[in-house]
């Protein structure tokens, strides 16, 4: 089994957790989740398009020395995506204290994200480190506000009808999983075993999905 093919079960396995999450939107369509849907497809779709971009050369910045670059594609998807879940999750928190922290923490990775593609990072040559590393921290730990409350209140008893509780879980197990990756993602791309790095990535984005799925299918009507 060949690391392309697995990257490639990585875009179905995303592609088919957005189908279902379109096919079981009536349970969550009036709820911040209806954003999560959203992210999805948009996720989809630029997985599509990088993959079009791969194979033609289309849309990508090409530098003084003729190499191709195609990383805006993914920094932009990174900051859509981590300023989407840290919206929802705000939806979600009861605690005012802890609603406030995620604020912060979206105020803050948009921030650093900024001043890193303006200062430090080139943000079409490179991949995002910093602002996906303290991106990812904050993320966990709202994932963390939302368990907390979860095991403090009464939906406890039926958590495992939660959409939001298995969104959580996939996430957890995804950022968590990938930080260490992400510390030095742009000296990792040029080590000869980079493959079995990547292996590990799309294992646990396959994962993730999966887990998505099972969520839209197993979980309540909200």
């Amino acid at each position: 089994m060949t690391i392309d093919l697995i990257r490639g079960f990585v875009k179905y396995s995303e592609l088919i957790a957005a189908i279902v999450g379109t096919i079981f939107f009536y349970k969550y369509k009036n709820t911040p989740l209806k954003y999560f849907l959203y992210l999805l497809w948009y996720i989809t779709l630029t997985e599509f398009l990088g993959w079009y971009i791969r194979e033609t050369g289309n849309l990508t910045y090409i530098d003084e020395d003729g190499i191709h670059y195609m990383h805006w594609l993914y920094n932009t998807l990174e900051f859509i995506t981590f300023n989407t879940l840290f919206f929802i999750y705000s939806k979600y928190l009861e605690s005012i204290n802890y609603k406030k922290r995620v604020r912060y923490f979206a105020y803050i990775f948009s921030i650093v994200f900024t001043i890193n593609w303006i200062f430090i990072q080139n943000y079409f040559k490179e991949g995002a480190e910093m602002p996906v590393i303290l991106g990812s921290i904050f993320l966990i730990l709202s994932i963390l506000f939302y368990l907390i409350e979860l095991l403090r209140s009464e939906k406890i008893i039926v958590f495992h009808r939660l959409l939001l509780f298995w969104i959580s879980v996939g996430l957890l197990l995804f950022y968590t999983g990938t930080i260490p990756f992400t510390l030095k993602v742009n000296e990792y791309m040029l080590f000869p075993g980079i493959h079995k790095l990547f292996l590990i990535i799309y294992i646990l984005a396959i994962t993730m999905y999966l887990t998505f799925t099972f969520g839209f299918i197993w979980s309540r009507k909200e």
